[in-house]
């Protein structure tokens, strides 16, 4: 068992999980971020009863495109899209030996033998 846990748990495989982790939560952040800044604008306000009709300062507003719930989801979802890719871009070379590994079986024995035999008689 002590074993087990020592070939598992190495500084190496630590070091790259939190690598991997820390990469692909900010390139989420950083998407989710992207979408909220795509989906707003900043605006002066108008002439209005509240700034005495541009007698004082007008201030900047953030004009939302889409309502505030979408907004949020859509950040949410494509962070989530992003963060998976980063994840799998890391992990590929696992996954691409393990397809690799699977693809290079040789083939099962009864096909290479009606292989080798050749064409049937009297088909």
């Amino acid at each position: 068992m002590n074993d087990f846990l020592q070939s598992t748990f190495t500084p190496q495989k630590f070091r790259g999980l939190f690598i991997n982790t820390a990469l692909g939560n900010f390139a989420g952040y950083v998407a989710g971020s992207m979408v909220t800044l795509v989906s707003t604008y900043h605006s002066v306000e108008r002439r209005a009863i509240r700034n005495l009709f541009g007698i004082l300062p007008r201030r900047k507003i953030v004009v939302h495109l889409l309502p505030e719930w979408l907004e949020w989801l859509l950040a949410l979802v494509v962070g989530f899209i992003v963060m998976e890719f980063v994840r799998y871009c890391f992990n590929h070379r696992v996954y691409a030996g393990l397809l690799g590994a699977q693809g290079e079986a040789p083939p099962p024995q009864s096909a290479a033998r009606s292989a080798a035999a050749g064409p049937r008689p009297g088909a």
